[in-house]
């Protein structure tokens, strides 16, 4: 009974979290941040439960700071989001690939997995509420297709998007892309 209303109660603010970023009602908590050391505890969050499937989680990239403007909490929720659901659908043995990459002005954190990809007639429907694509019903233990549509709800938030690369039975990479200077004024950024 405990499990399933903390499940519920995740739900909830999953689902009042998506609503407020579409309206544009949450206020960001902006701040200078490495997307390293990000993405390294958005991987620490997931690793238990990746370890527990026989899933490793690597980082690359990471040689360098990489610095970003934006609101950290929010970010490693669209990465943890991002790195959930590339362990939830790797098979056992395999490893979730998480790579830092910084240019043209853009951060991305790339997820990379070696599981069944994405059918093409659900690629277009990956960002939808409660979208759960054909062939991932077994393997949708945990979600309920909120998120993704949070992941990019934050990434837009932030003057961002996240890309989508998948092949059937080839694996997906999804890689959330964000501006280094976030959204905002430069004076806003500034205090």
């Amino acid at each position: 009974i405990e499990r399933n209303a903390d499940r519920m109660q995740r739900l909830i603010g999953d689902i009042l979290d998506l609503a407020r970023f579409r309206s544009g009602s949450i206020r960001l908590q902006l701040r200078r941040f490495d997307a390293c050391e990000l993405a390294s505890s958005a991987i620490a969050t997931r690793r238990p439960l990746a370890g527990a499937q026989d899933v490793s989680i690597s980082l690359s990239g990471c040689d360098k700071r990489v610095s970003v403007f934006g609101d950290p909490r929010r970010l490693e929720q669209a990465l943890v989001n991002l790195v959930s659901n590339a362990q939830k659908f790797s098979p056992a043995g395999a490893d979730v690939a998480v790579r830092v990459e910084s240019g043209d002005e853009l951060v991305r954190w790339r997820v990379e997995e070696r599981g069944p990809g994405i059918a093409q007639a659900d690629k277009a429907r990956l960002f939808e509420r409660f979208f759960v694509g054909r062939g991932d019903r077994s393997r949708a233990r945990e979600g309920v297709g909120l998120g993704l549509p949070t992941a990019l709800a934050i990434a837009q938030a932030h003057g961002g998007t996240i890309d989508v690369d998948s092949e059937l039975g080839r694996g997906s990479t999804f890689t959330l892309v964000v501006p280094v200077e976030g959204p905002g004024e430069p004076e806003e950024r500034e205090g």
